[in-house]
């Protein structure tokens, strides 16, 4: 068994291997800590560069988007159409000016309109129909839609004149004959329908003439009156005192017509006319021409006459005498 000496020195000797070791130890915990630390740095430091990095990115971002929209917003501005010039049009060609395209558009509707006015009214005169009886025709089509009643009410006279006028009801004398036995209904009815097939040819008839006649006499005053302006354009263009003329001219026209007549056909109305116009320019006095008053011409005085030659002047006494030989030549 050891002794206790023995052991004191074996202890003596471990000590220092302990302590050794303990210090390895203590030195690897805080070079740990140490690394640790500096891990933690740097996370730290590379944490506040991102901060950093993600402000200012985001900085340049919203100066690039304001930068953008200011850009869009002048783009926008530069691009907002001016106020239509309505006086001068100086914005855009005259042709294509809003003011222009408006009117150029109303007188297409104008124009639309007027020809459809024009389409009834040939319309009309074609069927022989007046004003009012077209009035009442389109009253009663409207009642039709909106009030059957009162359409009937308004339409029934005419209904009647037109069965009538058909041959489909009886007139007064048939229908008489018929209640008294002389005829018999469908007799009646017959003789009726022959009745109106005769009288409705011959108001087709009448009517084809009338509209005939009607024709003729607007083409025959349409044409005195292109014959009047006719011969109008080329008096103005050959004679320069026609408007001085005109008062005296149509004097002598319409006592011509009182003497005369009025003529009917165009060959008449420019007879007529060259007759009076050669009777007002016969006693027409063409007024003088206006001459302008040319200025007087004044002669020229002072001067010399040509080949004289004046004495040279080198004193006061020269000058005196040169005076004094002028005014006594």
């Amino acid at each position: 068994m050891p002794d206790l000496d023995t052991n004191a020195e074996e202890i003596e000797k471990v000590e220092p291997a302990l302590d050794a070791a303990d210090a390895s130890k203590e030195a690897e915990q805080s070079a740990d800590a140490n690394s640790s630390t500096a891990t933690d740095a740097k996370t730290a430091e590379k944490d506040t560069l991102s901060v950093v990095r993600d402000v200012v990115d985001a900085r340049t971002g919203s100066a690039a988007s304001s930068a953008d929209s200011a850009e869009a917003g002048q783009k926008s501005g530069a691009a907002t159409p001016k106020e239509p010039d309505n006086e001068n049009y100086t914005d855009v060609p005259f042709h294509k000016h809003p003011r222009f395209q408006h009117v150029v558009s109303e007188l297409k509707t104008a124009r639309t309109d007027q020809q459809r006015y024009q389409n009834v009214e040939n319309f009309l005169q074609e069927q022989g129909l007046s004003g009012d009886e077209a009035a009442n025709l389109l009253v009663i089509g409207g009642l039709i839609k909106t009030n059957p009643a009162e359409a009937w009410k308004a339409m029934k006279p005419v209904v009647e004149k037109v069965l009538i006028a058909a041959g489909e009801l009886l007139p007064e004398d048939l229908k008489a004959m018929v209640d008294k036995g002389e005829m018999k209904p469908e007799v009646a009815l017959e003789v009726s329908r022959s009745r109106a097939a005769v009288q409705s040819t011959e108001a087709r008839v009448n009517f084809d003439r009338q509209r005939q006649e009607s024709r003729q006499q607007s083409d025959a005053r349409n044409a005195i009156l292109g014959t009047v302006s006719s011969w109008e354009a080329e008096r103005k263009l050959r004679d320069p005192n026609f408007d001085a003329k005109q008062p005296a001219l149509q004097r002598e026209i319409a006592w011509l017509q009182t003497k005369e007549g009025r003529p009917n056909t165009p060959e008449g109305v420019r007879a007529q006319l060259q007759k009076a116009y050669d009777t007002v320019s016969a006693a027409h006095v063409a007024p003088a021409p206006v001459r302008q008053q040319r200025p007087a011409i004044r002669p020229v005085t002072g001067g010399q006459v040509n080949g004289s030659v004046r004495p040279e002047i080198k004193s006061t006494l020269d000058a005196v005498n040169a005076v004094v030989a002028r005014r006594a030549g």
